[in-house]
Protein backbone atom coordinates (compact mmCIF):
# COMPACT_ATOMS: atom_id res chain seq x y z
CA UNK A 1 0.00 0.00 0.00
CA UNK A 2 1.20 3.59 -0.86
CA UNK A 3 0.15 6.17 1.62
CA UNK A 4 0.81 9.72 0.78
CA UNK A 5 3.76 11.70 2.44
CA UNK A 6 2.68 12.97 5.60
CA UNK A 7 5.02 16.08 5.17
CA UNK A 8 3.32 17.20 1.85
CA UNK A 9 0.24 18.28 3.51
CA UNK A 10 -0.73 22.40 5.23
CA UNK A 11 -3.63 20.42 7.50
CA UNK A 12 -2.39 19.43 11.08
CA UNK A 13 -4.58 18.55 13.77
CA UNK A 14 -3.88 16.43 17.32
CA UNK A 15 -6.93 14.81 16.72
CA UNK A 16 -8.80 13.68 13.67
CA UNK A 17 -12.35 12.88 14.18
CA UNK A 18 -14.16 10.90 11.10
CA UNK A 19 -17.28 11.70 10.62
CA UNK A 20 -19.57 14.21 12.30
CA UNK A 21 -22.91 13.08 13.55
CA UNK A 22 -24.25 12.29 17.02
CA UNK A 23 -20.82 10.38 18.30
CA UNK A 24 -18.61 12.08 16.47
CA UNK A 25 -19.93 15.37 17.36
CA UNK A 26 -19.77 15.01 20.86
CA UNK A 27 -15.89 13.62 20.96
CA UNK A 28 -14.92 16.69 18.89
CA UNK A 29 -16.37 18.98 21.13
CA UNK A 30 -15.24 17.01 24.82
CA UNK A 31 -11.78 17.19 22.96
CA UNK A 32 -12.12 20.60 21.97
CA UNK A 33 -12.90 21.91 26.25
CA UNK A 34 -9.58 20.23 26.66
CA UNK A 35 -7.58 22.85 24.23
CA UNK A 36 -6.69 19.90 21.62
CA UNK A 37 -6.53 20.79 18.54
CA UNK A 38 -9.45 18.52 16.81
CA UNK A 39 -10.69 18.57 13.05
CA UNK A 40 -13.56 17.15 12.23
CA UNK A 41 -13.90 15.40 8.62
CA UNK A 42 -17.49 14.51 7.32
CA UNK A 43 -18.20 13.19 4.00
CA UNK A 44 -21.57 15.01 3.91
CA UNK A 45 -22.81 18.69 2.84
CA UNK A 46 -23.10 21.48 5.58
CA UNK A 47 -26.88 21.87 6.74
CA UNK A 48 -29.60 24.08 5.46
CA UNK A 49 -29.19 27.73 6.78
CA UNK A 50 -32.33 27.05 9.45
CA UNK A 51 -30.66 24.01 10.87
CA UNK A 52 -30.42 25.58 14.18
CA UNK A 53 -33.39 27.53 14.27
CA UNK A 54 -36.04 26.00 12.80
CA UNK A 55 -38.67 23.05 14.56
CA UNK A 56 -38.19 19.95 13.36
CA UNK A 57 -41.42 18.53 11.73
CA UNK A 58 -42.04 15.08 13.63
CA UNK A 59 -42.37 13.32 9.99
CA UNK A 60 -38.70 13.74 9.63
CA UNK A 61 -37.05 11.03 8.46
CA UNK A 62 -33.85 10.01 7.41
CA UNK A 63 -32.53 9.57 3.23
CA UNK A 64 -32.18 6.03 1.90
CA UNK A 65 -28.41 5.90 1.20
CA UNK A 66 -27.12 7.78 -1.62
CA UNK A 67 -27.70 6.53 -4.94
CA UNK A 68 -24.19 6.93 -6.32
CA UNK A 69 -21.39 5.00 -7.28
CA UNK A 70 -19.18 5.95 -3.98
CA UNK A 71 -22.02 4.88 -1.85
CA UNK A 72 -22.93 1.49 -3.47
CA UNK A 73 -23.85 -1.20 -1.27
CA UNK A 74 -25.70 -4.96 -1.26
CA UNK A 75 -27.83 -6.57 0.28
CA UNK A 76 -29.15 -10.36 0.89
CA UNK A 77 -31.91 -10.72 0.06
CA UNK A 78 -31.88 -7.92 -2.39
CA UNK A 79 -34.19 -4.68 -1.88
CA UNK A 80 -33.02 -3.48 1.54
CA UNK A 81 -33.16 0.34 2.62
CA UNK A 82 -30.03 1.59 4.17
CA UNK A 83 -31.53 4.72 5.74
CA UNK A 84 -28.21 7.32 6.25
CA UNK A 85 -28.32 10.85 6.71
CA UNK A 86 -24.70 11.89 4.97
CA UNK A 87 -24.89 15.53 6.10
CA UNK A 88 -23.28 16.92 9.04
CA UNK A 89 -25.09 16.65 12.05
CA UNK A 90 -25.95 12.89 10.75
CA UNK A 91 -28.99 10.93 12.54
CA UNK A 92 -29.65 13.79 14.94
CA UNK A 93 -31.44 15.42 12.29
CA UNK A 94 -34.11 13.15 12.43
CA UNK A 95 -33.71 11.40 15.81
CA UNK A 96 -36.37 13.31 17.82
CA UNK A 97 -34.21 13.64 20.51
CA UNK A 98 -35.38 10.55 22.69
CA UNK A 99 -32.79 9.71 25.30
CA UNK A 100 -33.10 6.49 27.79
CA UNK A 101 -30.85 4.71 29.58
CA UNK A 102 -30.28 0.71 28.89
CA UNK A 103 -31.65 -0.73 31.74
CA UNK A 104 -30.35 -4.61 33.50
CA UNK A 105 -33.15 -6.25 31.29
CA UNK A 106 -30.91 -5.05 28.22
CA UNK A 107 -28.04 -6.92 29.85
CA UNK A 108 -29.76 -9.87 30.14
CA UNK A 109 -31.08 -9.66 26.57
CA UNK A 110 -27.51 -9.70 25.18
CA UNK A 111 -26.64 -12.59 27.34
CA UNK A 112 -29.26 -14.73 25.80
CA UNK A 113 -28.78 -13.67 22.20
CA UNK A 114 -25.43 -14.16 21.76
CA UNK A 115 -23.63 -10.39 22.20
CA UNK A 116 -23.14 -9.96 25.91
CA UNK A 117 -22.20 -6.72 27.50
CA UNK A 118 -18.47 -6.14 27.74
CA UNK A 119 -18.85 -4.31 30.50
CA UNK A 120 -21.06 -3.90 33.74
CA UNK A 121 -24.12 -1.19 32.81
CA UNK A 122 -23.05 0.43 36.67
CA UNK A 123 -19.65 1.70 34.26
CA UNK A 124 -21.82 4.05 31.87
CA UNK A 125 -23.42 5.50 34.85
CA UNK A 126 -21.28 8.25 34.86
CA UNK A 127 -21.56 8.74 31.73
CA UNK A 128 -24.96 9.17 30.55
CA UNK A 129 -25.05 11.24 33.27
CA UNK A 130 -22.45 13.73 32.15
CA UNK A 131 -24.37 13.32 28.40
CA UNK A 132 -28.06 14.23 29.97
CA UNK A 133 -26.48 17.06 31.53
CA UNK A 134 -24.91 18.35 28.19
CA UNK A 135 -27.57 18.18 26.17
CA UNK A 136 -30.30 19.09 28.64
CA UNK A 137 -32.32 16.27 27.99
CA UNK A 138 -36.10 17.49 29.81
CA UNK A 139 -38.22 14.67 31.89
CA UNK A 140 -39.35 13.35 34.89
CA UNK A 141 -37.78 10.49 36.98
CA UNK A 142 -40.45 7.98 36.81
CA UNK A 143 -39.14 5.14 39.47
CA UNK A 144 -39.29 2.14 36.40
CA UNK A 145 -36.45 -0.29 36.48
CA UNK A 146 -37.51 -0.82 32.58
CA UNK A 147 -36.49 3.04 31.93
CA UNK A 148 -33.96 3.50 35.08
CA UNK A 149 -33.92 7.66 35.66
CA UNK A 150 -31.44 10.10 34.43
CA UNK A 151 -30.59 13.42 34.96
CA UNK A 152 -32.71 15.28 33.61
CA UNK A 153 -34.33 18.82 34.04
CA UNK A 154 -37.66 18.44 35.09
CA UNK A 155 -40.46 18.16 36.06
CA UNK A 156 -42.42 17.61 32.74
CA UNK A 157 -46.34 17.34 32.46
CA UNK A 158 -47.92 15.05 29.77
CA UNK A 159 -50.36 15.91 27.51
CA UNK A 160 -53.52 14.58 28.87
CA UNK A 161 -54.61 12.86 25.06
CA UNK A 162 -51.53 10.69 25.83
CA UNK A 163 -51.76 10.58 29.72
CA UNK A 164 -55.16 8.90 28.53
CA UNK A 165 -53.35 6.02 27.27
CA UNK A 166 -52.38 4.37 30.14
CA UNK A 167 -55.91 3.54 31.16
CA UNK A 168 -56.54 2.95 27.89
CA UNK A 169 -53.83 0.35 27.31
CA UNK A 170 -53.48 -0.29 31.02
CA UNK A 171 -49.89 0.20 30.35
CA UNK A 172 -47.18 2.49 32.18
CA UNK A 173 -47.13 6.13 30.07
CA UNK A 174 -44.34 8.44 30.56
CA UNK A 175 -43.25 11.70 29.20
CA UNK A 176 -40.43 10.97 26.54
CA UNK A 177 -36.98 12.27 27.85
CA UNK A 178 -35.61 14.68 25.29
CA UNK A 179 -32.90 16.42 24.76
CA UNK A 180 -33.30 20.15 23.47
CA UNK A 181 -32.29 23.04 22.06
CA UNK A 182 -34.94 25.68 22.52
CA UNK A 183 -38.39 24.54 20.55
CA UNK A 184 -36.00 21.30 18.77
CA UNK A 185 -34.55 18.65 19.42
CA UNK A 186 -30.64 18.68 20.24
CA UNK A 187 -28.22 17.91 17.40
CA UNK A 188 -25.26 17.12 16.51
CA UNK A 189 -23.98 20.38 14.99
CA UNK A 190 -25.41 22.22 18.65
CA UNK A 191 -21.72 20.82 19.99
CA UNK A 192 -19.27 21.99 17.21
CA UNK A 193 -18.91 25.62 18.36
CA UNK A 194 -15.35 26.72 17.89
CA UNK A 195 -14.18 23.14 16.19
CA UNK A 196 -13.05 23.01 13.22
CA UNK A 197 -15.31 20.83 10.83
CA UNK A 198 -14.35 20.24 6.88
CA UNK A 199 -17.60 18.73 5.32
CA UNK A 200 -17.62 17.52 1.86
CA UNK A 201 -14.74 15.43 3.04
CA UNK A 202 -14.14 11.53 2.95
CA UNK A 203 -11.62 9.46 4.86
CA UNK A 204 -10.64 7.04 2.82
CA UNK A 205 -7.87 5.74 5.03
CA UNK A 206 -6.16 6.02 8.45
CA UNK A 207 -2.30 6.45 7.87
CA UNK A 208 0.63 4.59 9.81
CA UNK A 209 3.51 5.27 10.74
CA UNK A 210 5.65 2.87 12.50
CA UNK A 211 3.74 1.95 15.55
CA UNK A 212 1.81 4.79 15.64
CA UNK A 213 -0.71 7.19 13.13
CA UNK A 214 0.71 9.82 10.78
CA UNK A 215 -2.61 11.21 9.62
CA UNK A 216 -5.44 10.63 7.41
CA UNK A 217 -5.94 10.21 4.00
CA UNK A 218 -8.95 12.09 2.65
CA UNK A 219 -11.14 12.84 -0.61
CA UNK A 220 -12.57 16.20 -0.69
CA UNK A 221 -16.08 17.50 -2.78
CA UNK A 222 -13.77 18.05 -5.87
CA UNK A 223 -12.38 15.07 -5.77
CA UNK A 224 -8.68 16.11 -5.09
CA UNK A 225 -7.16 13.89 -2.31
CA UNK A 226 -5.97 15.93 1.04
CA UNK A 227 -3.80 14.40 3.87
CA UNK A 228 -4.65 15.33 7.28
CA UNK A 229 -1.43 14.64 9.69
CA UNK A 230 -2.65 14.05 13.25
CA UNK A 231 -0.79 11.19 15.51
CA UNK A 232 -4.60 10.42 16.85
CA UNK A 233 -7.82 9.72 14.92
CA UNK A 234 -11.45 8.54 16.30
CA UNK A 235 -13.43 6.98 13.85
CA UNK A 236 -17.00 8.08 14.54
CA UNK A 237 -18.99 7.34 11.08
CA UNK A 238 -21.19 4.71 11.06
CA UNK A 239 -20.34 1.16 12.09
CA UNK A 240 -20.34 -0.17 8.81
CA UNK A 241 -17.81 2.85 7.02
CA UNK A 242 -15.31 2.31 10.54
CA UNK A 243 -15.25 -1.58 9.56
CA UNK A 244 -14.30 -0.52 6.30
CA UNK A 245 -11.44 2.02 6.81
CA UNK A 246 -10.20 -0.65 10.29
CA UNK A 247 -9.86 -3.58 7.44
CA UNK A 248 -6.64 -2.71 6.50
CA UNK A 249 -5.49 -2.78 10.35
CA UNK A 250 -5.62 -5.85 10.78
CA UNK A 251 -9.93 -6.27 11.31
CA UNK A 252 -11.00 -9.79 10.61
CA UNK A 253 -13.51 -10.12 13.07
CA UNK A 254 -16.86 -11.84 11.75
CA UNK A 255 -19.14 -8.74 12.54
CA UNK A 256 -22.90 -9.58 13.74
CA UNK A 257 -24.82 -6.63 12.15
CA UNK A 258 -28.05 -6.05 14.21
CA UNK A 259 -30.24 -2.88 13.18
CA UNK A 260 -33.24 -1.39 14.98
CA UNK A 261 -36.89 -3.47 14.19
CA UNK A 262 -39.25 -0.33 13.83
CA UNK A 263 -42.94 -0.27 13.23
CA UNK A 264 -43.97 3.07 12.67
CA UNK A 265 -47.77 4.40 11.75
CA UNK A 266 -48.97 8.18 11.19
CA UNK A 267 -52.20 8.57 13.20
CA UNK A 268 -54.97 11.56 11.89
CA UNK A 269 -57.55 12.54 13.60
CA UNK A 270 -60.81 14.06 12.11
CA UNK A 271 -60.42 16.57 15.25
CA UNK A 272 -59.01 19.93 16.15
CA UNK A 273 -55.74 19.93 18.04
CA UNK A 274 -56.51 20.03 21.63
CA UNK A 275 -53.93 22.40 23.25
CA UNK A 276 -52.30 22.35 26.21
CA UNK A 277 -49.65 25.22 27.03
CA UNK A 278 -46.22 24.14 28.24
CA UNK A 279 -47.70 20.21 28.35
CA UNK A 280 -45.01 17.30 26.87
CA UNK A 281 -46.30 15.79 23.11
CA UNK A 282 -43.90 13.38 23.61
CA UNK A 283 -44.74 9.76 25.36
CA UNK A 284 -43.17 6.81 26.10
CA UNK A 285 -44.68 3.29 26.62
CA UNK A 286 -42.30 1.35 28.11
CA UNK A 287 -41.02 -1.78 27.26
CA UNK A 288 -43.72 -4.39 28.91
CA UNK A 289 -43.17 -7.86 27.60
CA UNK A 290 -40.51 -10.41 28.94
CA UNK A 291 -39.68 -8.05 31.55
CA UNK A 292 -39.92 -9.11 35.69
CA UNK A 293 -43.89 -8.38 36.48
CA UNK A 294 -44.58 -7.96 32.80
CA UNK A 295 -46.01 -9.87 29.96
CA UNK A 296 -44.10 -13.04 29.04
CA UNK A 297 -43.78 -13.55 25.20
CA UNK A 298 -42.72 -16.58 22.99
CA UNK A 299 -39.80 -14.48 21.87
CA UNK A 300 -36.13 -13.14 23.38
CA UNK A 301 -35.97 -9.17 23.59
CA UNK A 302 -38.87 -7.03 23.79
CA UNK A 303 -39.90 -3.24 22.34
CA UNK A 304 -40.85 0.18 23.80
CA UNK A 305 -43.20 2.64 22.11
CA UNK A 306 -42.59 6.22 21.29
CA UNK A 307 -46.01 8.21 20.65
CA UNK A 308 -45.81 12.06 19.38
CA UNK A 309 -48.64 14.09 19.50
CA UNK A 310 -51.24 15.33 19.09
CA UNK A 311 -49.78 17.96 16.19
CA UNK A 312 -51.90 20.42 13.67
CA UNK A 313 -51.44 17.38 10.67
CA UNK A 314 -50.74 20.59 7.87
CA UNK A 315 -47.05 20.41 9.90
CA UNK A 316 -46.27 17.53 7.61
CA UNK A 317 -46.08 20.26 4.93
CA UNK A 318 -47.21 19.72 1.35
CA UNK A 319 -44.46 17.66 -0.06
CA UNK A 320 -45.12 15.13 2.24
CA UNK A 321 -49.03 15.28 2.62
CA UNK A 322 -48.14 14.61 -1.44
CA UNK A 323 -46.54 11.60 -1.01
CA UNK A 324 -48.81 9.94 1.16
CA UNK A 325 -51.61 11.43 -1.37
CA UNK A 326 -53.32 13.21 1.36
CA UNK A 327 -55.32 16.67 0.61
CA UNK A 328 -54.15 19.56 1.90
CA UNK A 329 -57.33 21.18 3.19
CA UNK A 330 -58.38 17.74 4.66
CA UNK A 331 -54.86 17.96 7.16
CA UNK A 332 -55.72 21.67 7.73
CA UNK A 333 -58.86 20.09 10.37
CA UNK A 334 -57.34 17.14 11.75
CA UNK A 335 -54.89 15.71 14.78
CA UNK A 336 -51.61 13.91 13.65
CA UNK A 337 -49.78 11.66 16.12
CA UNK A 338 -46.93 9.40 15.26
CA UNK A 339 -46.54 6.23 16.80
CA UNK A 340 -43.46 4.41 16.24
CA UNK A 341 -42.49 0.70 18.13
CA UNK A 342 -39.00 -0.01 18.95
CA UNK A 343 -37.27 -3.17 18.55
CA UNK A 344 -34.58 -5.23 17.16
CA UNK A 345 -33.22 -7.43 14.95
CA UNK A 346 -32.05 -10.14 16.38
CA UNK A 347 -28.14 -10.75 16.08
CA UNK A 348 -27.26 -14.25 14.32
CA UNK A 349 -24.30 -16.01 12.97
CA UNK A 350 -26.10 -15.21 9.42
CA UNK A 351 -26.95 -11.60 9.87
CA UNK A 352 -23.39 -9.93 9.33
CA UNK A 353 -21.31 -7.92 7.76
CA UNK A 354 -18.46 -8.45 4.87
CA UNK A 355 -16.78 -6.97 2.01
CA UNK A 356 -16.61 -7.64 -1.65
CA UNK A 357 -13.25 -7.03 -2.28
CA UNK A 358 -13.60 -7.71 -6.00
CA UNK A 359 -16.46 -4.78 -6.15
CA UNK A 360 -14.98 -1.61 -5.87
CA UNK A 361 -16.97 2.06 -5.68
CA UNK A 362 -15.85 4.86 -7.32
CA UNK A 363 -13.35 5.80 -4.64
CA UNK A 364 -11.94 2.07 -4.66
CA UNK A 365 -12.98 1.10 -1.60
CA UNK A 366 -14.94 -2.32 -1.04
CA UNK A 367 -18.69 -2.78 -1.25
CA UNK A 368 -19.99 -3.29 1.70
CA UNK A 369 -22.54 -6.45 1.59
CA UNK A 370 -25.49 -6.53 3.88
CA UNK A 371 -26.54 -10.21 4.84
CA UNK A 372 -30.24 -9.86 6.19
CA UNK A 373 -31.95 -12.89 6.74
CA UNK A 374 -34.95 -12.67 9.20
CA UNK A 375 -35.73 -15.07 12.31
CA UNK A 376 -39.28 -16.44 13.85
CA UNK A 377 -38.04 -13.91 16.79
CA UNK A 378 -37.52 -11.47 14.22
CA UNK A 379 -40.73 -12.39 12.78
CA UNK A 380 -42.74 -12.76 16.29
CA UNK A 381 -41.47 -9.29 17.63
CA UNK A 382 -42.50 -7.35 14.63
CA UNK A 383 -45.87 -8.60 14.58
CA UNK A 384 -46.61 -7.67 18.48
CA UNK A 385 -45.07 -4.33 17.75
CA UNK A 386 -47.27 -3.83 14.95
CA UNK A 387 -50.77 -4.87 17.12
CA UNK A 388 -49.62 -2.66 19.74
CA UNK A 389 -49.15 0.12 17.58
CA UNK A 390 -52.17 -0.20 16.31
CA UNK A 391 -53.93 -0.44 19.23
CA UNK A 392 -52.42 2.64 20.64
CA UNK A 393 -53.73 4.15 17.06
CA UNK A 394 -57.23 3.29 18.23
CA UNK A 395 -57.01 4.64 21.49
CA UNK A 396 -55.75 7.86 20.21
CA UNK A 397 -58.21 8.20 17.56
CA UNK A 398 -61.08 5.61 17.96
CA UNK A 399 -61.81 3.30 14.98
CA UNK A 400 -62.10 6.11 12.62
CA UNK A 401 -59.12 7.42 13.05
CA UNK A 402 -57.10 7.41 9.12
CA UNK A 403 -53.97 4.78 10.17
CA UNK A 404 -51.10 5.04 7.56
CA UNK A 405 -48.42 3.04 7.73
CA UNK A 406 -44.57 4.16 7.23
CA UNK A 407 -42.18 1.65 8.40
CA UNK A 408 -42.87 -2.15 8.46
CA UNK A 409 -40.68 -4.12 10.70
CA UNK A 410 -39.83 -6.21 8.15
CA UNK A 411 -35.88 -6.43 8.59
CA UNK A 412 -34.68 -4.64 5.21
CA UNK A 413 -34.49 -1.44 6.96
CA UNK A 414 -31.30 -0.37 8.11
CA UNK A 415 -30.32 2.47 10.54
CA UNK A 416 -28.49 3.06 13.60
CA UNK A 417 -26.71 -0.20 12.73
CA UNK A 418 -24.32 -1.82 15.18
CA UNK A 419 -21.73 -4.29 15.30
CA UNK A 420 -20.84 -7.15 17.29
CA UNK A 421 -17.81 -9.34 18.13
CA UNK A 422 -18.53 -12.54 21.39
CA UNK A 423 -19.59 -15.25 21.15
CA UNK A 424 -21.80 -14.62 17.76
CA UNK A 425 -18.65 -12.59 16.07
CA UNK A 426 -15.46 -13.50 18.01
CA UNK A 427 -12.62 -12.63 16.31
CA UNK A 428 -10.82 -15.27 14.44
CA UNK A 429 -6.76 -15.44 14.02
CA UNK A 430 -4.23 -18.03 12.80
CA UNK A 431 -4.86 -20.02 16.12
CA UNK A 432 -8.39 -19.54 16.41
CA UNK A 433 -10.62 -16.94 18.71
CA UNK A 434 -8.56 -13.93 19.63
CA UNK A 435 -9.73 -11.25 22.05
CA UNK A 436 -11.54 -8.27 20.11
CA UNK A 437 -9.20 -5.88 18.71
CA UNK A 438 -11.38 -3.04 20.47
CA UNK A 439 -10.54 -2.61 24.06
CA UNK A 440 -13.65 -1.47 26.30
CA UNK A 441 -12.63 2.67 25.95
CA UNK A 442 -12.46 1.91 22.47
CA UNK A 443 -8.70 2.12 21.76
CA UNK A 444 -8.13 -0.19 18.49
CA UNK A 445 -5.55 -2.72 20.30
CA UNK A 446 -2.81 -3.07 17.63
CA UNK A 447 -1.97 0.79 16.28
CA UNK A 448 -1.64 3.43 19.04
CA UNK A 449 -3.79 6.61 18.54
CA UNK A 450 -6.62 5.03 16.79
CA UNK A 451 -9.96 4.79 18.33
CA UNK A 452 -13.49 4.04 17.80
CA UNK A 453 -16.73 5.94 19.26
CA UNK A 454 -19.64 4.62 16.88
CA UNK A 455 -21.82 1.94 17.19
CA UNK A 456 -19.31 -0.46 16.72
CA UNK A 457 -18.13 0.06 20.16
CA UNK A 458 -21.63 0.24 21.49
CA UNK A 459 -23.43 -2.66 24.16
CA UNK A 460 -26.70 -4.31 22.00
CA UNK A 461 -29.94 -2.09 23.39
CA UNK A 462 -32.52 -3.89 21.63
CA UNK A 463 -35.52 -2.38 22.90
CA UNK A 464 -35.31 1.36 22.96
CA UNK A 465 -33.53 3.89 20.63
CA UNK A 466 -29.68 3.45 21.22
CA UNK A 467 -28.29 6.89 21.06
CA UNK A 468 -27.79 7.79 24.43
CA UNK A 469 -25.61 4.58 25.02
CA UNK A 470 -23.88 5.45 21.98
CA UNK A 471 -22.82 8.92 23.12
CA UNK A 472 -22.46 7.79 26.57
CA UNK A 473 -19.89 5.47 25.23
CA UNK A 474 -18.33 7.72 23.41
CA UNK A 475 -17.55 9.90 25.75
CA UNK A 476 -15.91 6.86 27.59
CA UNK A 477 -13.85 6.98 24.54
CA UNK A 478 -12.92 10.49 24.75
CA UNK A 479 -11.92 10.03 28.50
CA UNK A 480 -9.62 7.98 27.50
CA UNK A 481 -8.09 9.43 24.46
CA UNK A 482 -7.00 12.67 26.81
CA UNK A 483 -5.39 10.37 29.61
CA UNK A 484 -3.90 8.77 26.94
CA UNK A 485 -2.47 12.18 25.69
CA UNK A 486 -1.84 13.45 29.09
Amino acid sequence: MTYPDPSATDLHADVVVVGGGAAGSLVASLLHEARAKVLVVEAGPAPPDDAHGAPASPLALPDDAPPDEAWRFRSEPEGARWFRERVLGGRTRVWGGWCFRASEQNVVDAALLGVPWPLPLRALDPYYARVERRLRVIGNRDGLDVVPDGECEGPVTLHPNLAALSTALELPVIAGRIASVGQRPWRGTDALDGVDVRTGTTALRVVPRGRGIAGVECLGAGGERRFVGAPRVVLAASAIETARLLREHGDRASLTLTSPLIASYMVLVDAPVAGVAGASRAALVPRFVNTPGGVERPYVGGFSVEVQGPHAASIIGARAASMLELREEDLARMTLYLVSAFGSMSPSRDRALRFDLDDRDAHGRPVPVLSLPTTENDRALGDEMKATCLAIAEALGGSSAVVIPLAAPDGLSIGSESLHEGPLGAFQGAFGARPSPLDLDGRWRDLPGLYVADARHVPFVGDRHPTLTLLASAARTADALLRDRA
